[in-house]
């Protein structure tokens, strides 16, 4: 069983969103997928799983609380990929669970407001062992400048992180999908379809 997470230090970065595209991408390839949801104050991934069993979306993606990673390994046996969203606060539980991730994803807008904490998280996660190949930085709820992206991805280059090929942008019908049960390039947007898929292949790429 593959181990991928999405971490951050603070909320509102596309953590829950991506796990979803993430979780739904590799359903569709045929993978047996769980989604562990940490944040046990929204358990936005636990409500959205809900609401797309109750639309009967193919495929199946289950999902569901959590509050230790390795209790959460072992009830995910038989599970092809565990995607774990984490809370929007860097904590123990945030150590706990890039030690015991495949890959380790680190969701950032543009903003100075959040590459500073993620750059911080990311650096900080580096010095755990062998905890530093795992990170991938994704540059999520982009606008249309492409200044600010450049910008952003030159920092990040220049602090030694990896950072995933595709971005995640902003648009309102991504939000419609994941409040219908959707996710990704489920999408019956064509313009919004080709952009999920896009950044699912990068994410799969990295499993």
């Amino acid at each position: 069983m593959i181990v991928a997470s999405f971490i951050g230090q603070k909320g509102g970065v596309g953590k829950s969103a991506l796990a979803r595209v993430l979780a739904v991408a590799a359903a569709h390839q045929g993978q047996r997928v769980l989604i562990g949801d940490f944040d046990l104050e929204q358990l936005s991934c636990v409500e959205w799983a809900a609401t797309r069993m109750a639309a009967e979306i193919e495929p199946e993606v289950e999902a569901r609380a959590a509050k230790s990673i390795k209790k959460l390994r072992r009830a995910a046996e038989g599970y092809d990929l565990l995607v774990v969203d984490t809370r929007g606060l860097a904590d123990d539980l945030t150590t706990d669970v890039a030690r015991e991730s495949d890959v380790v994803f680190l969701p950032t807008g543009t903003s100075m407001d959040d590459l500073r904490p993620t750059m911080g998280l990311a650096k900080r996660l580096a010095r755990l062992r062998d905890t530093g190949e795992k990170i991938v930085l994704v540059l999520s709820k982009t606008g249309r400048s492409e200044r600010l992206v450049d910008s952003a991805l030159a920092l990040i280059e220049d602090s030694g992180f990896s950072c995933l090929s595709v971005h995640w942008p902003q648009r309102d019908g991504f939000q419609a999908d994941l409040d219908a049960g959707r996710a990704g390039s489920e999408s019956s947007n064509p313009h919004l379809k080709q952009a999920a898929a896009e950044i699912e292949a990068a994410m799969l790429a990295c499993l």
